[in-house]
């Protein structure tokens, strides 16, 4: 649509902002509410086909649903000429996508105030039942104060009360943020959005996408059978636990991620802080329920972004042959093996419907059982007269430990100390080897004796990059939240005032400081003053604390009309500058051409 056309007499066309596979998005101005919008309007080409309507109207439905600070708002929706519309909250500003090649690299602390925006938003969406099925940086916005919106919840897949979809979808979204189980065409859930977020997180760290290949099955086949590439290989700095809260959200098996993003957004908040610098990396458990299958990418090849049926009716078919084996009397390893499953998964099977399942060497390990116990209850015999079990020494004073460990036949070998905020100072943090533990009468164990809480003096950020103040903080072990304001005196990016006043004496691992940081002057978007009255601008000027500087101008309008303005209309303006308004006197510069013309000019605040 060509600049200035109309929408239902309301919405005039800025700007072309993108096209997609389903629209057309626009840059539009709402004339009745005086402000910018984004206006989303279904493709001419497409507007007939039912499937992409039925997305259309998907992104309508879900979008109303959702209230957030972090997620583009829905104002409006309509048709014009027969094609439907939809009228958003419109964020000046760029996609996070742009955001990373533009400011890599972004400073650790900075990427957890996005990702914990990013979470509180999908977190929203998730509490709503609405799953986004294609999290990727194109689709999260940051505006000129950097805060996040998420949008395009064109795809999203509502959820019923028991957590599973309503029906059954094709694999959409970007293949470079699928989970794995969704390339092999099983349905989108919220640890398929988790494992997304994990992936941008990656991308954040890294400035790159995890997998990268020439083909979509290509990428999809590296997603589910290759190990997620370690981000400390790219840059050892980066802390192990942010690169941990990576690795949990992007296991292969689902059942290993985050339960939540409300847990993965709790694991984020500590990710910086100095009391887990010492944690080792992350590996999830094992699953011997499930066992990968690779997927045959040639009989069906991912499409990304291109809808298509895929059923997914293997596991139903698998218990139904483990069912068949059990009733004709099939041994549990047999069937296992016919089946391709664990042994564990068969017993499962056969138990939950009834079914009675034989082993062929149960009279063999019935009787190594019988061997087995006869030498344990001689080995306990020895080990009890030999061994003792370390008893819990937690929380005593130094000399009670002592006194309990030697009545347990041990000895303290050393001592060491350290700070905590749950152990009072002087008592035992811990024992190694730790309580429980068997070991030989007569060894010796070590104690860690609490040193009471460390604490730290908060410095004067005043004036500081946020940057700068932020990393100083998070050294310190303390989180660190972000707030912005319009400021006039203060350059963009500088701290204006902080949360914990200065020299104040905090507990780093309990003490949260939000940095109010300035956005510099507020920025308005300039309104058509033309053919107005003085007197409206001035009132205008002051609502909008600007400055206006008049000019009076020969021109045919009635006198003290505006002929015109300097910035134009829907200019960015800042409101430490001045606008200029041309004021008519009344006068044709055609009945005063024999006299000279006379200008004035008057500045209002």
């Amino acid at each position: 649509m060509e600049k200035g056309t109309m929408i239902d007499n309301r919405y005039q066309i800025v700007r072309l902002l993108g096209e997609g596979g389903m629209a057309s998005v626009y840059q539009a101005y709402d004339t009745y509410l005086k402000r910018d919008v984004t206006l989303k309007m279904i493709r001419f080409d497409i507007k007939d086909q039912p499937e992409a309507l039925q997305r259309f109207q998907k992104e309508a439905k879900a979008a109303t649903t959702l209230v957030n600070d972090h997620i583009v708002q829905l104002y409006d929706a309509g048709e014009a000429d027969g094609n439907p519309y939809l009228v958003m909250e419109y964020v000046a500003g760029m996609d996070l996508k742009s955001y990373i090649k533009e400011h890599f690299p972004i400073p650790y602390q900075e990427v957890v105030d996005i990702m914990e925006q990013i979470l509180a938003a999908v977190s929203a969406a998730h509490k709503a039942g609405i799953i986004h099925r294609d999290l990727k940086p194109q689709n999260i916005l940051i505006d000129d104060k950097g805060q996040v919106k998420i949008t395009d919840f064109g795809i999203a897949l509502a959820q019923n009360k028991f957590g599973q979809p309503r029906t059954k979808e094709p694999v959409i979204g970007s293949i470079h943020y699928l989970a794995p189980e969704v390339t092999r065409g099983q349905s989108a859930s919220e640890k398929s959005d988790i494992y997304a977020l994990g992936v941008i997180l990656y991308e954040m760290l890294t400035n790159q996408v995890p997998y990268q290949g020439d083909t979509a099955d290509r990428i999809a086949y590296q997603h589910a059978e290759e190990p997620m590439p370690f981000v400390k290989d790219f840059d050892p700095q980066i802390p192990q636990p942010l690169e941990n809260v990576i690795l949990r959200a992007t296991t292969k098996d689902a059942k290993d991620r985050y339960f939540s993003t409300a847990d993965m957004a709790d694991d984020l908040k500590t990710s910086l802080s100095k009391r887990r610098s010492a944690e080792g990396r992350f590996v999830p458990e094992a699953s011997d329920e499930t066992k990968l299958v690779t997927p045959d990418w040639n009989s069906h090849p991912f499409v990304e972004d291109d809808p298509e049926e895929l059923a997914d009716e293997e596991k139903d078919d698998v218990e139904e042959r483990i069912i068949d084996f059990g009733q004709k009397g099939y041994s549990v390893k047999e069937i296992a093996e016919q089946v391709d499953r664990t042994p564990k998964f068969v017993r499962e099977v056969l138990d939950k419907n009834g079914i009675k399942y034989r082993s062929k060497k149960k009279w063999a390990v019935l009787a190594i059982v019988l061997l087995v116990l006869a030498g344990a209850i001689g080995a306990y015999t020895y080990a009890r007269n030999t061994y003792t079990s370390i008893p819990d020494v937690t929380n005593m004073t130094e000399s009670n430990a002592k006194s309990k460990l030697e009545d347990a036949g041990l000895s303290i070998s050393s001592t060491s100390t350290t700070s905590s905020k749950s152990v009072d100072k002087g008592d035992v943090i811990k024992v190694s080897p730790s309580v429980g533990r068997s070991i030989k009468r007569g060894s010796s164990v070590k104690l860690v004796i609490s040193s009471g809480t460390d604490t730290v003096s908060i410095s004067d950020y005043s004036g500081w990059d946020y940057s700068k103040a932020a990393n100083q903080l998070t050294n310190k072990g303390i989180t660190v939240k972000k707030k912005t304001e319009d400021s006039n005196s203060t350059p963009s990016g500088q701290v204006m005032s902080q949360s914990v006043a200065a020299g104040s004496q905090v507990d780093p691992g309990d003490t949260t400081i939000t940095l109010t940081v300035s956005n510099g002057p507020k920025s308005i978007t300039l309104p058509d003053l033309t053919n107005k009255s003085q007197s409206d601008v001035v009132n205008w000027a002051n609502q909008n604390n600007v400055s206006l500087a008049f000019n009076v101008v020969d021109a045919s309008q009635p006198s003290g009309t505006v002929v015109g303005q300097d910035p134009a209309a829907g200019s960015k303006f800042t409101i430490d500058k001045t606008l200029t308004v041309k004021i008519s006197s009344g006068t044709s510069a055609a009945a005063s051409s024999s006299s000279s013309s006379s200008s004035s000019t008057t500045k209002t605040n």
